[in-house]
């Protein structure tokens, strides 16, 4: 059973927007055969040979407000978060540190540098007071920006969730 989608919705006034955070495990894969739960891979709480595990992700989606309670999602921004990008934003959540997060989803191929993902977590009063996320990515030529206020009852929730995701993205549970 997959876990349920955790959303925080501020567009009640049409203004600022939305953010949706999605778990998706670990898979596990040996050349051509793919695994997602792991029940061909392991034997006796290991890897069996020739099986490989990429770590989970956490999908994260912002977007912002067309219109009172209307959110743009043709136009969402969707960062894949790893466990060191997780890290970085319960640092930011536990000390109130800002936090930037730069994604470039063609790293390392062809298409480097074509698109740009940054996520920005800013909390001046302290995260006790929330926090603003602002998330933009450039994709040719053109530019979205979007951000989403968080108070500080949200981030605790949003905290808690990042927690306890970290284990289950390893399979350390």
């Amino acid at each position: 059973m997959r876990p349920l989608q955790y959303s925080i919705y501020k567009g009640m006034a049409g203004k600022w927007g939305a953010i949706q955070l999605n778990l998706q495990p670990p898979h596990f894969y040996s050349g051509k055969n793919k695994d997602y739960t792991g029940y061909e891979a392991m034997e006796n709480g290991s890897l069996r040979d020739g099986w490989k595990i990429r770590e989970g992700t956490i999908f994260m989606e912002i977007t912002s407000t067309k219109d009172r309670n209307v959110y743009d999602w043709e136009n969402k921004i969707v960062l894949a978060l790893s466990v060191t990008d997780v890290g970085k934003i319960l640092h930011s959540l536990y000390t109130g540190q800002e936090c930037s997060i730069m994604h470039d989803p063609g790293a390392k191929s062809e298409s480097q540098g074509l698109v740009k993902k940054n996520l920005y977590l800013a909390s001046p009063k302290g995260t006790a007071n929330g926090c603003m996320v602002r998330a933009s990515q450039s994709a040719g030529g053109q530019n979205k920006n979007h951000q989403v206020p968080l108070s500080g009852d949200e981030l605790i929730v949003m905290k808690e969730l990042l927690q306890a995701a970290v284990p289950q993205m390893l399979k350390w549970g």
